[in-house]
């Protein structure tokens, strides 16, 4: 689980920066992803036609991990786990990201130098979009995108 949660982190950060030769559009694409963020569901999407084919919220203790933005490229993820009948922290983690606007992809370097990087589905200021996996989920011979989304908390 905390595997899956650090793949979708990292998605989460390509969103958020770019190349350092502009600085000024480096900017802009960092802003919307600056901030606090949960992830809130998982999704499955269509392939051939963009529905949605299945989509379940995140819940128990996974949806209290939180993943923090900074403007200089820094990020943090605080990681929960049960207890007996209870949430606690389970681990944290740091490091820096940078973000691909070209290729969507978002790549995270981890404090101990471990470097993973996802594909940005999706992003704006509310909400951001990583790929999971892809397969053909429905069978229909065209292969279908699961994602996680992360909304920004307030």
């Amino acid at each position: 689980m905390k595997k899956n949660f650090l793949l979708a982190f990292a998605t989460l950060l390509l969103l958020s920066s770019c190349g350092n030769d502009d600085n000024e559009n480096n900017q802009n694409v960092i802003k919307p992803i600056v901030g606090s963020w949960k992830m809130s569901k998982t999704m499955m999407i269509s392939g051939a036609n963009n529905a949605i084919l299945q989509s379940s919220p995140v819940s128990g203790c996974e949806a209290l991990n939180t993943f923090e933005f900074g403007q200089n490229q820094s990020f943090s993820i605080k990681y929960y786990t049960k207890n007996n009948m209870e949430c606690i922290t389970d681990g944290f983690d740091t490091g820096t990201y940078q973000y691909s606007e070209n290729s969507k992809m978002l790549s995270f370097t981890y404090s101990d130098s471990m470097v993973k990087s996802v594909v940005v589905y999706s992003i704006d200021s509310a909400e951001i979009m990583t790929v999971d996996h892809i397969e053909d989920y429905n069978d229909d011979g065209v292969n279908d995108t699961s994602v996680i989304l992360f909304k920004k908390q307030q």
